[in-house]
């Protein structure tokens, strides 16, 4: 359940119209065959667009458990109201006298209003693309034709952000790919050597943990200078840093400097790049940055990465409890904190 991309100044949006075609710019990908719920929050007397959270669409003998599901993280976000959009065709013929899935729609009624969360409008759309139909489901009058999502106030707002809108989510999930197995072959048995000349008290290949994070830093200098160019053999001494704990978490600090953006690249890169149980390092990294960047859509798919690869990952487990809660990434940037506090000890500066 991915959580929206985070705006940049303040974005208006004028109707519900605006809102529904501001959706693929939210999850960071155009859905399809979806149940979206936005979160509203009312603050300084201003309604503001939170939490946005996709599921595909159930099964009838699913609904009640799925409406529970959505429920936690949106307490968790604090909403009081939400927008539900169910992104899916009509069956061919005459407007329908019921729109799909409406016995969903009235399951997260009755789920959200026993927890005195308002669904303030539920809205059906054929696609999200320009001229799609769209209806609501409870105002036989209200519905029309969308306009194209990309001449969308939020569409800017995202692309300053430095988030790109996919076709698809299976288009976004396809940025996580592991590289060639022939490449990860080679990578297994760099590392298998490294672990077999360590005696496990510092990182494979390095004096010690201060030279692992040294290395990791200075390949994101060299990633801001856009000569990210790996071989197998930096690739595996990467991957050994980062499986130090103390550097991995040390790494956790990057998302407050000047070089974050740096940062999330190498760590995009290592996720393809790295083999076995080692990938989880990168991984779980990625989703750090990207939930605080507001890209909850590919925290969710690098933890899923996390996840396949170490099913006992800390950090991941930590932020798969943080993600699916609903926890605001400014909650969540207080581990940020705790990677500066580490960096500190490494490198013995205060």
């Amino acid at each position: 359940m991915p959580s929206t991309t985070a705006l940049s100044g303040t974005t208006r949006l004028h109707d519900i119209a605006d809102l529904v075609a501001a959706v693929p710019h939210l999850l960071g990908f155009h859905p399809t065959e979806s149940l979206v719920l936005v979160c509203l929050t009312r603050r300084k007397k201003r309604t503001r667009v939170g939490l946005a959270l996709r599921v595909d669409l159930p099964a009838v003998a699913d609904r009640q458990a799925v409406a529970a599901q959505l429920l936690a993280p949106v307490l968790g976000h604090g909403a009081t109201r939400i927008v539900a959009v169910v992104v899916c065709p009509a069956k061919p013929g005459p407007w329908p006298a019921e729109l799909p899935h409406a016995g969903l729609i009235a399951e997260l009624d009755e789920a959200f209003a026993a927890a005195e969360i308002r669904v303030r409008h539920a809205v059906w759309a054929e696609s999200i693309v320009d001229g799609a139909a769209w209806r609501c489901y409870d105002e036989p009058d209200c519905g029309g034709t969308l306009t194209d999502p990309a001449t969308n106030p939020v569409a800017a707002a995202t692309t300053l952000a430095g988030n790109v809108t996919f076709a698809s989510r299976e288009e976004m999930r396809a940025l996580l790919d592991p590289d060639p197995p022939d490449a990860l072959a080679r990578r297994t048995a760099l590392i298998d050597a490294l672990l077999d000349g360590s005696a496990g008290v510092t990182p494979p290949g390095f004096d010690g943990p201060e030279a692992a994070l040294r290395t990791v830093h200075d390949t994101i200098e060299a990633t801001a200078e856009h000569r990210l160019q790996l071989s197998d053999e930096d690739v595996a001494l990467l991957a050994m840093g980062l499986a130090h704990h103390s550097v991995r978490d040390a790494c956790l600090a990057t998302v407050l400097g000047d070089r974050a953006e740096a940062a999330e690249r190498l760590w995009l890169e290592l996720t393809r790049a790295v083999p076995g149980p080692e990938r989880a390092e990168p991984a779980a990294l990625l989703a750090y940055a990207s939930y605080l960047r507001g890209d909850g859509a590919l925290a969710s798919m690098a933890l899923e990465v996390a996840e396949t690869a170490d099913g006992s990952h800390r950090l991941t487990r930590l932020l798969r409890v943080a993600l699916d809660t609903g926890l605001p990434p400014d909650q969540v940037g207080l581990l940020a904190l705790d990677g500066v506090a580490q960096h500190q000890r490494l490198m013995g500066t205060t």
